[in-house]
């Protein structure tokens, strides 16, 4: 069984209590950094797909113990990103609009000089990336184009937030992993999509190409890119003291429709180096806190998943129907059978979380 460490969060708890007990869970689930040599480099791949704050973006308190925790081991640590094609967009001439490292600030995720920051649209278009090409039977026959630091890093942390997505119907450590793409395989894999009307009018005036039609599923594009960092990845951890439950991935989607955030009773920070079990977690913890909503805010997220025609409901779809989640199992990018390894969090919530996830607490 793959084990995911899981601590409890009070809600107004105090800041610092936060971060030592996301420490705390980055330590267990890490096997108190067993992996880290002196020197080694950590690529930490927040979620930064725009320049709003915690929850649609990564936790700062996350952010910041992880690194702090690698750099006191020995290790050096880089955070490292691209935003979304409506807030950054690169093509081979360069960066046509956006800075992934301005975004980084404004989202409160890091102040100035307090981590490395690498934007990878700062890349070369050639020398910055490089063709990744999955087994046989793969979405992408071509391949698709990911960061050079990738290559460099001998260490890869995701750290995700919670959150729903327009397009994907949740956007967690799978989805996290499309910032790792160059501009070119980011609309590939959209125009395969739900909704890829969106990122084509975002690219408008870029020359960036557009027309790749409906090749391959989007939702098994998406979790084969976790193919191209397996060797590399050593845990996934979420910091969940809020949670975005509606819309997203940015706080208002297509700059109309708020996204619904919510800090709950108690929050849940958890880390599993199994990233199959660290994602159905968070759909788990998700589904609950999302069950929990006024029926006003359900009902517009309702509406957004029939006009989408293809994301489920999150009141609705279990668990492991989870597109990401099958594809994933299909890789053999981790196991179904999750064992919560759980402190501080109340019983009757232990239950909601297990009895999601298919297993008794």
């Amino acid at each position: 069984m793959s084990k995911v460490f899981v601590t409890g969060v009070a809600r107004g708890q105090d800041p610092q209590r936060t971060k030592k007990a996301i420490a705390e869970v980055f330590l267990k689930a890490s096997n108190d950094l067993s992996w880290l040599k002196k020197g080694d480099l950590v690529l930490l791949k927040p979620a930064l797909n725009s320049p709003d704050p915690y929850p649609s973006t990564t936790d700062p308190l996350a952010v910041e113990a992880v690194a702090e925790l690698i750099k006191e081991r020995g290790g050096q640590v880089v955070v490292g990103d691209q935003s979304g094609i409506e807030h950054v967009i690169q093509t081979e001439r360069g960066v046509f609009r956006g800075d992934s490292a301005d975004n980084f600030l404004k989202s409160g995720m890091g102040r100035p000089g307090q981590h490395e920051f690498a934007a990878f649209e700062k890349g070369d278009w050639n020398g910055g990336f490089y063709n990744f090409k999955p087994e046989d039977g793969s979405q992408w026959p071509d391949g698709f184009w990911v960061t050079e630091w990738i290559r460099r890093a001998d260490h890869i942390v995701n750290l995700p937030r919670l959150s729903t997505h327009s397009q994907a119907g949740v956007t967690l450590g799978f989805k996290n992993l499309v910032g790792l793409l160059r501009e070119d395989s980011r609309m590939e894999f959209h125009a395969s999509g739900p909704m890829s009307v969106f990122p084509r009018l975002y690219a408008a005036g870029s020359g960036l190409k557009t027309g790749y039609g409906r090749q391959g599923d989007f939702w098994r594009k998406v979790t084969e890119i976790s193919l191209a960092v397996r060797d590399r990845m050593r845990l996934t951890l979420f910091s969940g003291t809020r949670a975005q439950l509606t819309f997203g991935p940015d706080r208002k989607t297509v700059g109309v429709f708020s996204a619904k955030a919510v800090e709950p009773e108690t929050g849940l920070v958890f880390a599993s180096a199994d990233p199959v079990a660290a994602e159905a977690t968070a759909i788990a913890f998700m589904s609950f806190l999302y069950g929990q909503l006024p029926l006003s805010a359900r009902m517009l997220q309702k509406l957004l998943v029939a006009m989408n025609g293809k994301i489920g409901d999150l009141g609705r779809q279990p668990v492991w129907d989870n597109p990401f989640l099958r594809h994933a199992l299909d890789l053999g990018l981790g196991e179904r059978a999750v064992d919560l390894d759980m402190t501080d969090v109340p019983e009757g919530l232990v239950g909601e979380i297990g009895g999601r996830l298919g297993r008794l607490p």
